[in-house]
């Protein structure tokens, strides 16, 4: 969203000032705050929909609600008990390489604050990532970042523990169902 059409939206005095913030800062996380939440499309699974951010594309439940904007989108299940977010951070990494690199510095750095960690290479999407699984107090977590070039997408899947059997499937779909680039 530009700046004119969140004036559009906020006139007056606070509005300007907030159209100012974001010409000034153009921070992505407030962008997002005012973008219109992600739109998924059938799947051709039936309660199934497929989102898309930037290049990555993937199937999730149809039943959870999407928030989120340019650069982050969030899928919360129903009663907050399993939510997943995906986001790419602004700057590029020069490769592929540093990318992976700095997503092992980055999990690593996670995984030493939660409980039975456990971090290894993976591919998700089909292209090469790091991954984290742990818990932390009730939660499950699952993330991931992979890396298409130097475009590094970061993929948090968290659910309540015990997780029921819909949410234990939404995040298999989820794995198998990504694709970073390519056919949809």
């Amino acid at each position: 969203m530009t700046p004119s059409e969140i004036g559009r939206i906020l006139p007056g005095a606070r509005g300007l000032a907030l159209v100012a913030v974001v010409a000034l800062s153009g921070c992505a996380t407030l962008r997002d705050a005012f973008a219109p939440a992600p739109v998924g499309r059938p799947s051709g699974r039936e309660g199934w929909l497929v989102y898309e951010l930037r290049a990555l594309r993937f199937e999730a439940p149809a039943g959870w609600s999407p928030s989120g904007g340019e650069r982050r989108m969030t899928l919360e299940a129903p009663g907050g008990v399993a939510r997943l977010e995906i986001s790419y951070p602004e700057a590029e990494f020069a490769d592929e390489r540093a990318c992976l690199a700095a997503a092992e510095v980055k999990l690593r750095e996670q995984a030493a604050q939660l409980e039975r960690a456990r971090r290894h290479p993976t591919r998700f999407g089909g292209v090469s990532a790091q991954t984290l699984e742990a818990d932390q107090g009730g939660w499950h977590l699952w993330a991931y970042a992979a890396c298409d070039g130097g475009v590094q997408y970061r993929i948090f899947f968290t659910a309540a523990t015990p997780a029921a059997a819909g949410i234990v499937e939404a995040q298999r779909a989820l794995v198998a169902s990504a694709r970073i680039g390519g056919e949809a």
